[in-house]
This record gives C-alpha cells, sequence and structure tokens, in this order.
C-alpha cells in the first residue's frame, strides 16, 4: 500500500481493503465555493480515486476569505481550473477533472452518470432541487450541505428517502432566504461542515453506517443537534416520483445583451417583494433605488436593474456565470 495513505490503512474505520475501496471510487462535486474547495481537498488527500468537480462561476477578491485551494493569482480564472490545478500538485496518483458549466436539468443525468456519489456544495436551493430529482430518479446516494454566518448543515440522501423535498417541499419565496452576501459568513464554519461532509462521503463510500439524520452545527455558539426528518408520505419526488424540477420545460432565459450587459429570465413564475428586498440590500450595496415596479443598485462593479417577476438586467459583465453568480449571490434566488 502507498505510504501516502498510511495513517488511514492504520485505522480500524479504513484500513489497506478500505483504502482500495476508496481508490476505486468515484465522487462528483457540485460547487467549487467555500464548502467545495475544503471538500475536494479532503478527498483528494484521502484518496478518493476519481473526482470530478463541476462550477460556473470565476475567483473573486473576496471568495478568498473562505475558499481554499484559491490565492490572488487565481483571480479571474475559472474556480475549477484553478481548484484542480493545485489538487493535482497535491495528488498525482488519482484521476481530478473539472467542467466548467452550468449544471442544470438538461444536463444534470448525464453530468452525473457513472459516479458512486453526488457532493453538494453549490449555494441555492433550485439546484439543489434538480441534484435532488436527478438522483432519486437515478437511484443515487448525495449528500445535502450549506453555511450561512455562523452555522452550517449536512444531510445524506438516500433514493428511497427521506429526500430533499420531504425536508422542503417547495422553493421557499423568491428573496425570503438569506446569503452570505446579505449576512455574511464566518471564514471557519465552511471547514467544518465540510469535513463533516467529506466524513460522510467516505463512510458511504465504504458502506459504512452513516447518519440518517440532519446535522446542524453553529461554530459561534459550539451547539452541535441532529434532527430527524421523516419521510414525508406525500412527498412527490421520492414517493411519487414526481420529478417536476427535473422535466420542467419552463428553463431560464439568458440573453447577452449588445452593451457588456446579461439579461436573467428566471425559469419559474415569481411575484417578488422589491420592498423586502431592498431592506435587506440597502446595507451592503450603493446607489439603491426601488418603485412599485423595479429595483436597482450596484455592486461589485455591476449595476443590476430587477422587476417584480424576477427578470434581471445586469450590467458590467457579458460573462453569462458572472451575472447568474451575481443574480443568485445578491438576490438568493
Amino acid at each position: 500500500m502507498n505510504s501516502r495513505y498510511s495513517r488511514q490503512v492504520v485505522l480500524e474505520q479504513i484500513g489497506p481493503q478500505g483504502q482500495e475501496v476508496l481508490l476505486r471510487s468515484k465522487v462528483i462535486i457540485i460547487g467549487c465555493g467555500a464548502l467545495g474547495t475544503n471538500i475536494a481537498n479532503n478527498l483528494a488527500r484521502a484518496g478518493v480515486g476519481t473526482l470530478l468537480i463541476v462550477d460556473r462561476d470565476f475567483v473573486e477578491l473576496n471568495n478568498l476569505q473562505r475558499q481554499t485551494l484559491f490565492d490572488e493569482e487565481d483571480v479571474g480564472t475559472p474556480k475549477v481550473s484553478a481548484a484542480v490545478r493545485k489538487l493535482r500538485k497535491i495528488n498525482s496518483g488519482i484521476e481530478i477533472k473539472y467542467l466548467i458549466k452550468d449544471l442544470n436539468n438538461t444536463n444534470v443525468e448525464g453530468i452525473i452518470d457513472g459516479f458512486d456519489l453526488v457532493v453538494d456544495a453549490t449555494d441555492n436551493i433550485p439546484t439543489r432541487m434538480i441534484i435532488n430529482d436527478a438522483c432519486v430518479k437515478k437511484g443515487m446516494i448525495w449528500i445535502y450541505a450549506g453555511v450561512i454566518q455562523t452555522m452550517g448543515m449536512v444531510m445524506n440522501i438516500l433514493p428511497e428517502g427521506p429526500c430533499l423535498r420531504c425536508l422542503l417541499p417547495e422553493i421557499p419565496t423568491a428573496g425570503s432566504l438569506p446569503t452570505c452576501e446579505t449576512v455574511g459568513v464566518l471564514n471557519t464554519i465552511p471547514a467544518i461542515v465540510a469535513a463533516i461532509e467529506s466524513t460522510e462521503a467516505l463512510k458511504i463510500l465504504l458502506k459504512k453506517d452513516i447518519e440518517k439524520k440532519l446535522i446542524i452545527y453553529d461554530v459561534w455558539e459550539h451547539a452541535f443537534r441532529t434532527v430527524e426528518i421523516k419521510k414525508s408520505n406525500k412527498c412527490e419526488c421520492c414517493i411519487k416520483k414526481d420529478f417536476k424540477f427535473l422535466n420542467q420545460e419552463n428553463r431560464e432565459i439568458i440573453t447577452v445583451l449588445c452593451d457588456n450587459g446579461v439579461q436573467i429570465i428566471p425559469p419559474r413564475d415569481m411575484v417578488l417583494n422589491l420592498e423586502k428586498i431592498s431592506g435587506t440590500l440597502e446595507k451592503i450595496v450603493d446607489h439603491l433605488m426601488d418603485s412599485e415596479f423595479l429595483l436597482k443598485f450596484e455592486a461589485e462593479g455591476k449595476k443590476i436593474t430587477l422587476f417584480k417577476d424576477g427578470r434581471a438586467i445586469i450590467k458590467g459583465t457579458g460573462d453569462v456565470g458572472a451575472a447568474k453568480s451575481f443574480y443568485t449571490r445578491y438576490l438568493g434566488l
């Protein structure tokens, strides 16, 4: 056995045979931010044989506060390429691949096909709902996780349920959820949640007993608890097999504008509470203006106009991935 993994091989929970299992395993990580970089680092060092990291975003200066694997020289480059370049220097004995892609309902099944485990490191509920539908449909295990402020949570999701839609039957009202941009995130909590998620990933790959409850931890208060999520007999996903997020036809429409801008039309009908969103943003953005019909503000060198139906025009970039990331981070949509 490679001496690289000697400290794991002597663990009774893993051993030589377990390490061989890890080296044959294939894991896909969706998202390459605070959670994704920490998880990828953990699994690469642990010797998971094949890793694929999927993300659409580019490295920004404010990412360096919490997103490991990046440094100042990476600003402006795709997150996944920067991360994989470093990971390959950490462990050249495994296969590490990346996709610079927006994961959505049209491509998710093809992307996750052939992997043993799907690990969530995304930053929005709609994408997680698509992952949930796809994994339940294909009979795959996935791990849900999220962090905000000083708190994080992790939940192992088996195809038979309870699934994410047992926990969240519907996507929360647009603009109602906090984001890291609006309420912040302490840089220690992603590392802890990623460590928990990485450990559960190893246990799943090794076919060990896993935590069946939702794990919640607040690093500031040092408060740790687990919550039992019961399988809903009315769940549209794991019971009725209605994969509405996977099968949705009304996909978002994105148009690159000629004057260095991008228009985003969301994939579902919505009526936003612009007053509430304005109140959330007023302390963190510049030149905020709102009316009955639209809201305007500036942040990170970009100007955004948001309409009540969720449509947005983002000026200051012609890059679709950057515009979508900006849209998600500041509006939580």
